[in-house]
Order: C-alpha cells, then sequence, then structure tokens
C-alpha cells in the first residue's frame, strides 16, 4: 500500500486518520520512509516545502522518541510537516516547543501554575456556569451547528480568561487560530493570520507591561528570569490561540459524532454520566487523535525500534496510529467508553512536551458535555459532518444537530 500521507484530501476522504494505511505499515513496515510529496503544495506560512520524514506508526516507538530530546530533537528542524529554513526557523525556534531543552523546561516553570489542579479547582465554577450558558442558549432552539455554536465557544473563553485578553478581542484570536490551523485553505491573496496575531501579541503585551494582572500573559511578559524577546512573546500567543482551543473544540464535536454513531455507548453513559464520562472522554481522546502527528530530528546516526536512521532524517510521531496500536489497545478500531487503559492514550504527546494544558481540556470537556447530556439528551446529527483538510489536525468543521 504505497500512500504519501502529505494529502489532506485524506482525512476527508477517510473522516480521520488513514488506519488502514496505518495499520499495514505498522505490520510490515512500522518505521516507513514517506517522500515529500511533489504534489502537495505547502501553504504554511513561511515554509520552503515539505519534509520527507519516517513515519512511526508503534505506540513505543513514537513514545521511546518522544522522551529523548537529546537525541530527537524539537529544536533542529521544527515540529511539523512544513519545512522551514534561515530567518524562518529561527522565528519558529522562539517558539516554546521547539526551544532547546533547559530553555524549554525554564518557561515551562513559568507557565505551568495555572494548569495545576488547585488553580484548576477555582476556576472550575466558571468554567461549568459558563459551559451552562452556552448550552441553555442553543438548546432552545432546538437545532444548532454544534461546533461553532457549542463546541468552540466555551475553550475560547477559557483561553481568554486564562491569558487575559480582553472580551472585545476574543473573537478576533480565535479567528487568528482557528486560520492558523486550517493551513490548506490559505492562498497567496490571504491575509497571514500569523502576522495579524503577532501584532496582537505586541499590543497585548505593551498593555500588560503597563497594567500588569496576574494572568499568564502577564506573567510571561513581565518575568524577569526569562526575559522573552518580542518573537517568544509572539510564538507563545500563537501557540496557547491554537493549542488553546483545538484539541477541546474538536473532541467536542467527535464525541458527540461517536456517540451518534455508536448509540450503545452513549446509552451506557447516560445510564450513569458520573462514572462513565471521564473514561468516555479518554476514549474519544483515544480514538480520534485530533493533533495527528509531530516530528523531531535525529541529531546523530541511531536506530528507532530496530531501522536505522540517519543525523539530520526527519521523525514523524503519528499518534493516531500510537493511539490504535494492538499491542497496547485490544481490538484497538473498537469504541468503547469502558475500556481499561484508555487513559494510555498519547493524544496529548508523552515526554517534555507532553501538552501542559491536558488537565484544563479534560476539565472543560467534562463540562461542557454534561450540560450537553442534560439539556440535549437526544441530540443526533442531522445531515454529514465536514472535515477539516489538513495533513496536521483531524477535526470535524461543521456538524448540524437536533436535540
Amino acid at each position: 500500500m504505497e500512500t504519501n500521507i502529505l494529502d489532506p484530501e485524506i482525512f476527508p476522504a477517510e473522516q480521520g486518520p488513514p488506519h488502514r494505511l496505518f495499520d499495514h505499515w505498522r505490520e510490515n513496515d512500522p518505521v516507513h520512509w514517506n517522500p515529500a510529496n511533489p504534489g502537495y503544495l505547502s501553504r504554511f506560512p513561511d515554509s520552503s516545502g515539505v519534509k520527507s520524514f519516517w513515519v512511526l506508526t508503534r505506540y513505543k516507538d513514537v513514545q521511546d522518541v518522544s522522551m529523548n530530546q537529546e537525541l530527537f530533537s524539537s529544536h533542529e528542524a521544527g515540529i511539523v510537516v512544513w519545512a522551514v529554513e534561515g530567518e524562518a526557523l529561527e522565528r519558529q525556534r522562539a517558539n516554546f516547543m521547539m526551544m532547546k531543552p533547559a530553555d524549554h523546561n525554564a518557561v515551562k516553570k513559568v507557565i505551568i501554575p495555572p494548569f495545576m489542579p488547585k488553580a484548576l479547582a477555582e476556576i472550575a465554577p466558571e468554567i461549568e456556569r459558563m459551559a451552562a450558558e452556552i448550552v441553555a442558549s442553543a438548546a432552545e432552539k432546538g437545532q444548532c451547528e454544534f461546533v461553532s455554536e457549542v463546541a468552540a465557544r466555551l475553550p475560547i473563553y477559557t483561553f481568554c480568561e486564562l491569558m487575559g485578553i480582553p472580551p472585545h478581542l476574543r473573537e478576533q484570536v480565535a479567528e487568528y487560530g482557528n486560520a492558523l490551523a486550517d493551513v490548506e485553505n490559505q492562498t497567496e491573496q490571504s491575509l497571514d493570520p500569523m502576522m495579524g496575531l503577532f501584532a496582537l501579541a505586541q499590543e497585548l503585551a505593551e498593555e500588560k507591561r503597563r497594567n500588569p494582572d496576574g494572568r499568564l500573559l502577564s506573567a510571561m511578559v513581565n518575568d524577569t528570569t526569562l526575559n522573552l524577546d518580542p518573537m517568544q512573546i509572539n510564538q507563545f500567543v500563537l501557540v496557547f490561540a491554537m493549542a488553546g482551543h483545538e484539541t477541546t473544540r474538536s473532541t467536542a464535536a467527535h464525541f458527540v459524532h461517536l456517540m451518534h454513531k455508536h448509540p450503545e455507548q452513549y446509552a451506557l453513559l447516560r445510564s450513569d454520566f458520573d462514572a462513565h464520562i471521564d473514561n468516555a472522554i479518554d476514549e474519544v481522546l483515544r480514538f480520534t487523535s485530533t493533533t495527528t502527528n509531530f516530528t523531531r530530528a535525529a541529531t546523530e546516526d541511531t536506530e528507532i525500534g530496530g531501522y536505522p536512521v540517519k543525523k539530520g532524517d526527519n521523525i514523524y510521531l503519528s499518534y493516531a496510529a500510537a493511539n490504535r496500536d494492538p499491542s497496547i489497545f485490544e481490538d484497538p478500531h473498537r469504541f468503547d467508553i469502558t475500556r481499561p487503559n484508555a487513559k494510555r492514550h498519547l493524544a496529548f504527546g508523552v515526554g517534555p512536551h507532553v501538552c501542559i494544558g491536558a488537565r484544563l481540556a479534560k476539565m472543560q470537556l467534562r463540562a461542557l458535555l454534561k450540560e450537553v447530556v442534560t439539556r440535549m439528551p437526544e441530540i443526533r446529527l442531522f445531515g454529514e459532518p465536514e472535515w477539516l483538510r489538513s495533513v496536521w489536525f483531524n477535526a470535524i468543521i461543521k456538524m448540524p444537530v437536533r436535540f
């Protein structure tokens, strides 16, 4: 099965990642060479093209590479499938996800406190209140477009509250974040969402310097140990504008879609919501893997799972494939909200670069889905959902529902 996964039509056609292909590779060629696709036109900002890379489809290989930043670097060539070079690469390296390990750890210490259990417990009542308000507003209509009217609203609100972004700028930040994720629909004539977001980030940073407010962006801007430069601040806002709501929004949509496709699982969830919801969220995360991949670069000649890899080779960490590895997850293509080890999924990554917002994402999902199941218990799709054209995100972008 020779298929190049650098094809943005795959996810819409498959309604998700190409799992039959990943199964074949895992069985026959688990460290698979995927050349740059000459037919794929990169629209990623500042990109010089796309990478060739080794695709990892086994859970253990993805985990092992993720844990070893010295041998498999996020810094050397970036973390996405699009190639960036020269000044563009230096700008990307200002992103804390691509910093050298020591710098990454220093930044992480400053930004981690709001994501710890005690801090999250303090904001939980407000998240629950907002979730109830969002769902109640939609429930009155009898039908809605679930992604924009329900799934997207809570993570945008939460992200902006956490960062200290004022209400009048929130929709703009969300639009920039969505545009950055929707790489394939950008054209040469499109306004560059990266530049728009950077300009907004600088405006916000200046305000936080004048009027510190204790929120996350203020902490970053005014921290005297880090002394982050303007591009590092820009990249920080960029990461959170995308990651701050992409996983939560998409997972909420996938959750409703999967419950529609598996009514017996939905009936089980409704029979005892509190008993099943946490594991159900983990199973949806495992099954859908919203962020399907990141990349690393080998810093020396080495091997992965017994396969030789040369210095400078790019490595594609397929979280989607790892989360369906039968050596870890029994009958991996079966959706089962009682799966005993669902929480072993790698949907948030693993190792030094594991998603720091994972707890917050799960907390938002629990609050939102509790309201959906309570206020829209008969929720069902009408019409087919629309998938994002992407080689990166497994995301539903439109999904009409009735209830």
